[in-house]
C-alpha cells in the first residue's frame, strides 16, 4: 500500500439482493454504474460537564460512542433490479408464447375505450377487424387504432361506419413471444442487500475495495419518468452487522499483485 497525496476514486458497484419470497440472497449479479457510493460513520458524543466553581462548564470527560453507519448509493444504471429498488417492488417474469387470433369474437362495449386483446406484442402485418358476418372490414387508423405492444384496440367515436357498442366484431392477427420482467411496486418496504465496490484511486491507480456485509435501504427520492435530465436511483439507509461478523463493512487497498 502506497501513500497518495489525494483521493479521487472511480469504480463500479455490485449488489446482492435479499429475496423476501425465498428468504435468501439472490447472489451478486452484474456491475452497476453508480454516481455515489458513500459510507458515513456516525457517532454520539457524551460529555460530562463540570459544575465546580473553579472550572464550571468545562468538560470533565468526553467520550465518542458509535451509532449505526449510514450508506448512500446513487445508481445511474437502468436495470430491472435497480428499478425494483426504486419502486419497492418484487420482480416477476413477464412471458408469453407467440400465437394468433383467427376471427376471434369480441364485444365492443363503450366506443372510444381501449379494450385488451388478451395478448401482448401484436404485429401490424395481417391484422384485421371485421363485422360479425365478415362482410365489412374496418379501416385501421381511420375507424380504429391499436396499441401493438400492450395488445389493446379501440374504435374511434364519431367516425362513420363503425359498429355499435353492443356489436360483435371478429379480430384476426398474430402476436409475438414476450420474454421480459415486471415490477410489482410497493410490495417490499425496504431493500436488504449486500454490496461491493470495486474501484481504484485515480491518483496512483491503487485498487480500492469495499464489502458491505448487510445494508437496509430505501429510495430517498421520487422517480420522474418525464424528467429532461438523467434520473438517478438514490438509495439511503443503515449498515447492519450480521451474525458471524464483528463489523458491518470492510475497506481494503490490496495493492499491486504479487508476482
Amino acid at each position: 500500500m502506497s501513500t497518495a497525496r489525494a483521493i479521487l476514486a472511480a469504480g463500479l458497484v455490485k449488489l446482492n439482493l435479499f429475496n423476501p419470497v425465498t428468504q435468501a440472497y439472490n447472489g451478486f449479479g452484474d456491475y452497476f454504474d453508480a454516481d455515489k457510493f458513500e459510507i458515513k460513520p456516525n457517532f454520539e458524543e457524551k460529555v460530562s460537564t463540570s459544575k465546580s466553581h473553579i472550572d464550571y462548564g468545562q468538560a470533565r470527560a468526553s467520550v465518542i460512542l458509535p451509532t449505526p453507519t449510514e450508506i448512500t448509493i446513487e445508481l445511474s444504471a437502468s436495470s430491472v433490479e435497480a428499478m425494483a429498488m426504486q419502486f419497492q417492488g418484487l420482480v416477476q417474469t413477464l412471458s408469453q408464447s407467440g400465437g394468433a387470433l383467427t376471427a376471434e369474437e369480441f364485444t365492443l362495449g363503450t366506443i372510444g375505450v381501449w379494450q385488451p386483446l388478451g395478448f401482448r406484442n401484436f404485429s401490424a402485418a395481417g391484422f384485421a377487424i371485421t363485422n360479425a358476418g365478415a362482410t365489412v372490414t374496418y379501416t385501421l387508423g381511420v375507424q380504429y387504432e391499436v396499441n401493438w405492444l400492450r395488445g389493446e384496440f379501440r374504435f374511434l367515436p364519431g367516425v362513420a361506419g363503425i359498429p355499435a357498442a353492443t356489436d360483435e366484431v371478429l379480430i384476426t392477427g398474430t402476436y409475438g413471444a414476450v420474454d421480459g420482467k415486471k415490477i410489482l411496486g410497493g410490495r417490499v418496504s425496504q431493500v436488504r442487500c449486500k454490496a461491493q465496490f470495486d474501484g481504484q484511486n485515480m491518483v496512483n491507480n491503487e485498487p480500492l475495495e469495499v464489502d458491505v456485509h448487510e445494508a437496509v435501504l430505501g429510495a430517498s427520492t421520487g422517480f420522474d419518468f418525464l424528467n429532461s435530465e438523467f434520473v438517478p436511483i438514490t438509495l439511503v439507509g443503515k449498515l447492519v452487522t450480521p451474525n458471524g461478523f464483528t463489523e458491518p463493512y470492510e475497506v481494503r487497498t490490496p495493492g499491486a499483485a504479487v508476482t
